[in-house]
């Protein structure tokens, strides 16, 4: 990975997270469940994140990776704007619910170009890599923030967060079957040589890992304290930011979308 790769991982990370917690939390909020305050507290945080992804946005040359540039900058604009759309709608108590998840399906189409554009030797399996990966930081972010609600409102029902979890494992287990057909159709390279040992980091510490943890998390919620499920999804967000990180850093060194 050159250096001229790395804003571009760092702009990987602040658009997955973001998006995917808008999608997770304005699906969640259609569901029903959780409360005014965390949706609010959400809002906020996603707002925050989507002026750090404006900034790396900014900060990526614009004639690298230019067949798609004017594209994903444009996206990048109209997410930024709907983000912060959703928190003065969350404030002002109007619906908004959809246009969270508009907002988070225009992240995860600025996400589509970027790989569009190169990069790897396989654009779609690349996107597919960056949404999936965009599902399970988003999903085990907002699940691990929630956790935190259940511990000032006992009666809070635990299906919206049981739903988050269900879904960080299905992200995590789809995402484990592409980086299988990258490695098997694309290149098993990454695999072995200098890199070999961040791409089973990659692989046990990404993907693996985080599925146990979400399944004894599913076990933990139904219990009567959720105080042990939220633990586990901080070790899961620390491990899935790791893996992603990871993944898209491998990408760029070896064009096989891990």
């Amino acid at each position: 990975m050159t250096v001229e790769a790395l804003p571009f991982v760092n702009w990987i990370f602040w658009t997955t997270l973001t998006a995917g917690s808008l999608l997770v939390v304005g699906g969640t909020e259609l569901a029903g469940g959780t409360t005014r305050g965390y949706r609010l507290f959400m809002a906020s945080l996603l707002s925050v994140f989507a002026v750090i992804l404006l900034l790396s946005e900014l900060n990526l040359a614009p004639d690298t990776l230019a067949d798609t540039a004017g594209i994903r900058r444009s996206l990048v604009w109209l997410f930024g704007g709907l983000t912060i759309g959703y928190l003065v709608a969350s404030i002002a108590k109007w619906p908004r619910s959809g246009l969270a998840i508009i907002a988070g399906l225009a992240g995860i189409s600025a996400l589509a170009s970027l790989a569009a554009a190169g990069g790897s030797l396989s654009a779609p399996l690349f996107a597919a890599q960056l949404i999936l990966s965009a599902l399970a930081l988003g999903a085990v972010n907002a699940a691990m923030l929630l956790g935190h609600w259940y511990l000032v409102t006992p009666k809070l029902s635990p299906a919206p967060l049981l739903r988050m979890i269900w879904l960080l494992v299905a992200a995590l287990l789809v995402e484990g079957l592409v980086t299988a057909l990258s490695l098997l159709l694309v290149s098993s390279g990454p695999l072995s040589g200098p890199i070999g040992w961040l791409t089973w980091l990659r692989v046990i510490v990404g993907i693996a890992l985080p599925v146990i943890i979400g399944g004894l998390a599913i076990l933990a919620s139904r219990g009567a304290s959720l105080q042990a499920s939220t633990g586990l999804l901080y070790i899961g967000l620390a491990f899935v930011m790791a893996g992603s990180i990871a993944g898209a850093s491998i990408t760029y060194l070896t064009g096989v979308p891990v």
